[in-house]
Parts: C-alpha cells; sequence; structure tokens
C-alpha cells in the first residue's frame, strides 16, 4: 500500500496535502453543479496553498476538463448549442497568447494574480451582459486569456451570461459546456508548452474521479438545495482565502 501511494503521490506533496485535494475535489464539483459556479475557484484557492505555483494551472485545467464535461453531459439537453461556436474562436486565440506569457512569470506573481481575482469575482458586479457573435467570441477570447493565469474564469462566464440565459439549468449546462472548452485548450496549450502532466498523473486521475462523484451528488441537490444562505459563506470563504494568497506574495515581492 505505501509504495502504491508513493507512485501516486508527486514528491511535491504530503500525504495529508494529497487528501485533502482529493476530497476538495469532490466537494467543489458538488458546489458548482448546484450553484453553477464557484468550485473552481475554490478548488485553485485551495491548490495555490498546497502545490506549487507552476502546476496550480495546469493541474486545475486538465481536472475541471472533466469536472465541466460531465456536468455538460448530464445536463446536455439544457445547453445553447448556438452559443458554443464563437466562444471557441475567441478561445483559440486568447489560450495561445495567455499560454506563451504565463510560463514567463515568477511563481509569486501567479499566486498574487490568484489571489486578486479571486476576490474581485466575489464582490465586483458584472452586469452587462453579452449583445451578439461579436461579444461572445470576445468573451471567449479575454477569459480564456486570462484563464492561463488565474484558473477559473467561470464567474465571469456566468456573471455575462446570466443576462442572456434566465433559466437555471440552462446556464448552468451552458457554462460547463463553455468551461469544458476553455479547459481543453488550456490544458492542450500547457502540453505543447512543456509541462510535464505524467508527474501528476495520479493527483489528477483521483481528483477526477472524486469530482465526477462531486457532480452527480450536486445533480441530486439542484433542485432541493437553497443556495441563497450558501452563496454568502463561500463568498466570504473565497475572500479569506484569496487574501491570504495575496498577503503571502507581497510579503515576497516587496
Amino acid at each position: 500500500m505505501m509504495e502504491l501511494m508513493a507512485l501516486i503521490i508527486p514528491d511535491a506533496l504530503s500525504t495529508s496535502q494529497f487528501s485533502i485535494l482529493i476530497i476538495c475535489s469532490f466537494m467543489t464539483s458538488a458546489i458548482t453543479s448546484v450553484m453553477g459556479v464557484g468550485g473552481g475557484a475554490l478548488l485553485i484557492a485551495v491548490m495555490a496553498s498546497i502545490i506549487p505555483a507552476s502546476a496550480i494551472i495546469p493541474v486545475h485545467a486538465v481536472v475541471q476538463l472533466s469536472s465541466n464535461s460531465s456536468r455538460c453531459w448530464l445536463l446536455r439537453q439544457h445547453v445553447r448549442r448556438a452559443i458554443i461556436l464563437w466562444f471557441v474562436v475567441g478561445s483559440v486565440l486568447g489560450a495561445a497568447l495567455g499560454g506563451h506569457l504565463v510560463l514567463n512569470l515568477p511563481a509569486e506573481a501567479i499566486t498574487l494574480i490568484l489571489g486578486c481575482f479571486i476576490l474581485s469575482s466575489c464582490w465586483l458586479p458584472i452586469t452587462r451582459g453579452l449583445g451578439g457573435k461579436k461579444s461572445i467570441a470576445a468573451l471567449g477570447s479575454i477569459t480564456t486569456f486570462l484563464t492561463m493565469f488565474i484558473g477559473a474564469t467561470g464567474p465571469f462566464v456566468i456573471a455575462s451570461l446570466k443576462h442572456m440565459i434566465t433559466e437555471r439549468k440552462e446556464l448552468v449546462s451552458t457554462t460547463a459546456a463553455l468551461m469544458t472548452i476553455q479547459h481543453s485548450i488550456k490544458a492542450l496549450v500547457f502540453g505543447l508548452f512543456g509541462f510535464a502532466f505524467m508527474e501528476w498523473i495520479g493527483v489528477i486521475g483521483l481528483m477526477i474521479a472524486t469530482g465526477f462523484l462531486g457532480t452527480l451528488a450536486g445533480q441530486y441537490l439542484l433542485d432541493r438545495f437553497p443556495n441563497h444562505q450558501y452563496h454568502k459563506a463561500l463568498k466570504i470563504l473565497l475572500s479569506l482565502i484569496a487574501l491570504r494568497l495575496i498577503w503571502s506574495s507581497l510579503m515576497v515581492l516587496i
């Protein structure tokens, strides 16, 4: 058993840190399935406190690819398919630009950007909706560029879509479809730029498995769980984690 764990757990992680990541993958997938957003940002905030900065975004991309694709499949009949093509067009350009830049940033700068993004996604309202094909393509380009640095742009995407899509399951499923595309492109770009995914394959595999179980649990709760009070608690938790990341980064950079 110990030999198997030694093969699965990367040298950069302790057994307790490994366990936290596996549990958080389940919990955050369930959160996103219920609320449509939030789990990815929470997961990346936890990951930023545990794993090396250079591995945060690539590992998060593959795990979130699985989580979003399973959620998209379970709610596939509700997806607004007309939106997808134009989002893809913008995403390809955004990933190419962002992937080149992110590999040249220092670890503390990545962590600082993560903290600022998580904090802003909690408290800065996005009230302007999308106005057509060009704006959807722009949304794909901008958020995919940003996701190469910050990982979880779901809050920006769903905040932009909610003015176009008012039905809850359509909003959750369409956001999941767009995030599946975004994380697929991002994982491909990091692979092309040389990230060693095989070193993290054990962690990624188990996080995908528990994330799928979390998605199933979240789907069961989707129509049963009142989320308005929980959403407030999630914002506070994310804010505390973000402030910790910002503070720790500034202590190194200043």
